[in-house]
């Protein structure tokens, strides 16, 4: 929408007949501020009259997400929000499903997304978030590596690396995130495992959403698995879905192809077979600084594929800077039969391990 255009906007709807009464009155020094800055900053009024100025996030469940330069990450109830101004790309969902996009006027009683006014009250917003063509706005990315280095009489080295990448609009959102351990004592390595997944989901409603692609990447040798692929689909819940607290659980079929790192002679060395999962996904935010999350999926599968199997991950992230974050994960993995070693050996049904990462946030 053009700059000029969109002061036009603002200031006819707050000047308006009807509307002026019911609003705050700008002060000149305010629609001057806003004026000068709205090409980069976004602008949220507080119902107490107070301005703030720096990036609007998004909009779930009644709390609004907004980045302070000063202040850093906010989550303010949408009730203690008067007006919201944002000259950049949103996608707006409302509760009887209709989408709408471009740049937002909110306010006590109409919203306005692109050139013209809605029909809809601010009461009817179920969600907000980048728009698809505010490409930048619209990505979390996270990346996290560790290491630990011994020298003298013992030669050892641990490596860890992590990958987490969002993206979420209105109406759906990709997950893809994988965790990569190696460990090696006096050159001989004791742990080399890569886990990977990718999920799509389409959001039915505010709490429902569709799960049309799941993918699963698996790799320890330890375990005898060189490689394991999983496909599905499935649909999800929101549980609970707040400003801290956030769990959502999935259910669905999917199709797993595994090969086998060392089998003996008359073994199969892969196996592809049907399977069902179930996943369960929790984040809480203990304090504003420490964000605790539990993942767990269980898998059914047949036994020549090495069983059901059940993963979960238990991590602790402490905020260091704004953008430096200090994780702590610990991991369970559990085959219920795994695969013989061509020498006859049977590796153990469960792996535990801790990885401590340093993650930065893009």
């Amino acid at each position: 929408m053009p700059f000029f255009a969109l002061l036009i906007v603002i200031f006819s709807l707050l000047l308006a007949p009807g509307v002026y009464a019911q609003q705050p009155s700008l002060f000149i020094e305010e629609r001057q501020a806003i004026v000068k800055d709205i090409d980069k900053y976004d602008w949220i009024r507080l119902s107490s009259g107070e301005w703030l100025k720096g990036e609007f996030k998004a909009m779930y469940d009644k709390q609004i997400e907004f980045d302070s330069d000063i202040l850093d990450t906010l989550f303010i109830d949408r009730e203690d929000v008067h007006m919201v101004i944002s000259g950049r790309a949103h996608s707006v969902r409302f509760n009887d499903g209709s989408v709408s996009e471009g740049p937002l006027l909110i306010g006590p009683n109409y919203v306005q997304v692109g050139e013209r006014q809605l029909t809809y009250l601010p009461k009817d917003l179920v969600s907000i978030a980048a728009s698809a063509d505010n490409v930048g706005g619209a990505w979390y990315a996270k990346v996290g590596i560790g290491a630990n280095l011994s020298r003298g009489n013992t030669e050892q080295t641990e490596l860890s690396a992590s990958v987490d990448i969002k993206r979420r609009t209105a109406t759906n959102r990709l997950l893809i995130n994988a965790l990569a351990a190696r460990t090696s004592n006096d050159e001989e390595v004791t742990e080399n495992n890569v886990r990977a997944n990718g999920t799509f989901d389409w959001f039915y409603t505010k709490a429902l959403y569709f799960r049309p692609v799941f993918f699963e990447y698996y790799r320890d040798p330890f375990q005898n698995i060189d490689h394991k692929y999983t496909l599905g689909a499935g649909v999800g819940y929101y549980v609970v879905d707040n400003q801290r607290w956030e769990w959502d659980i999935g259910l669905g079929p999917a199709y797993q192809r595994t090969q086998f790192a060392n089998v003996g002679v008359d073994a199969a060395s892969s196996n592809s077979s049907t399977s069902v999962y179930f996943a369960s996904n929790m984040d809480y935010e203990l304090t504003s600084d420490i964000d605790l999350n539990f993942d767990y999926r269980f898998t059914f599968a047949e036994q020549a594929a090495g069983g059901n199997a059940q993963h979960a991950l238990a991590g602790a992230s402490i905020d260091i800077t704004k953008d430096i974050d200090f994780d702590i994960s610990l991991l369970w993995d559990h085959l219920q039969s795994p695969i013989a070693n061509a020498d006859g050996s049977v590796p153990k049904k469960d792996d535990y391990k801790m990885i401590v990462n340093f993650a930065v946030e893009l």
